[in-house]
């Protein structure tokens, strides 16, 4: 997840597809593709049994967030950017005396890996934020045989062959660069394959493609992992593992707390508040009060928040 004030998946796919075609074709398609105007409803619970996530070792979050090595701010990158503004310092609720109980493991569909890796960047329809934050839309379209086909047959071009070489060639690319990033794009190599299995049919449905209603999985995660999923796929987009913590945060000195030092500065219940609805930073050094700059994130539940809290105290940022 990531935080754009005092904070993902932030990911960021890039167009590939469509040029292939160019390419190889001799002709130039034109883009037609363009995002939903509404994000699909998620389909229902899939009947299969979830995946097991297996033994997937969770480990530690490391090193500068991705805006720290991209040598962005905050201010000028939409990056983690898709929770809202929180209320002003005189609306915030009282902080609540106790969180979700965290008994059993998550099941997880592929919308909520989404929604808890990719959503920050991507937003909830995939649309991302162009031109720093491509579309994932056109890319997962042009990975589909059957969309490919009718793209080519309105082009008057029937060549199954090749049609299978561009869409295999584009699912190569999204896979990439789920493991290596890209560009702008963090490597999210933090993904097990049975998470990717899941979570690739749920792209296939965010961009409209027929019958992945069917297609949906589930997984079922523990909350270490979910609270590493979190942290590494959002948080730690604006969020530096490690940091000083000694000088406050404030509004003016642009100071964004490492992920280390939280569970020091707050309580959980503190730290969901924070996540959730927000709370004031100081606006300066003269103790004015602000909303912040860092979004609120009210798309993750109490459960997931307390999860990841739990994540950085069990497993401390590096």
């Amino acid at each position: 997840m990531r935080w754009r004030a005092d904070v993902r998946c932030h990911g960021v796919f890039a167009f590939v597809a469509l040029s292939l075609v160019v390419g190889a074709l001799g002709n130039r398609l034109e883009s037609t593709v363009q995002p939903a105007t509404a994000p699909p409803v998620p389909a229902r619970p899939a009947t299969r049994s979830p995946r097991q996530a297996g033994a997937v070792a969770v480990t530690p979050v490391e090193g500068p967030s991705t805006l720290h090595h991209l040598g962005r701010t905050i201010e000028t990158s939409s990056m983690g950017w898709d929770g809202q503004w929180g209320p002003p310092p005189a609306a915030v609720p009282p902080v609540s005396s106790h969180s979700e109980s965290l008994n059993g493991p998550f099941v997880l569909t592929g919308a909520d890996l989404y929604r808890i890796s990719c959503r920050a960047c991507h937003k909830p329809d995939g649309s991302g934020g162009p031109p720093e934050i491509n579309s994932i839309i056109g890319p997962v379209q042009s990975a589909s045989v059957p969309w490919m086909t009718e793209r080519m047959k309105e082009r008057g071009r029937t060549d199954p062959k090749l049609i299978r070489e561009l869409t295999t060639a584009t699912e190569s690319d999204l896979r990439q660069r789920l493991k290596v990033g890209g560009h702008d794009m963090p490597s999210f190599a933090h993904l097990s394959d049975e998470e990717i299995k899941v979570l690739r049919p749920y792209l296939d449905l965010l961009a409209g493609l027929s019958g992945a209603e069917r297609q949906q999985r589930q997984i079922t995660e523990p909350a270490p992992r979910v609270g590493e999923l979190i942290i590494k796929g959002t948080c730690h987009v604006c969020h530096d593992a490690t940091g000083p913590d000694t000088e406050p945060t404030t509004v003016l000195n642009g100071v964004i707390p490492g992920l280390a030092s939280m569970p020091r500065q707050k309580t959980p219940g503190q730290f969901v508040q924070k996540v959730r609805q927000g709370a004031p930073v100081p606006l300066g050094s003269g103790g004015v009060m602000s909303r912040g700059r860092m979004p609120v994130f009210d798309y993750l539940t109490e459960a997931e928040v307390v999860s990841a809290f739990s994540y950085l105290i069990t497993y401390p940022p590096k």
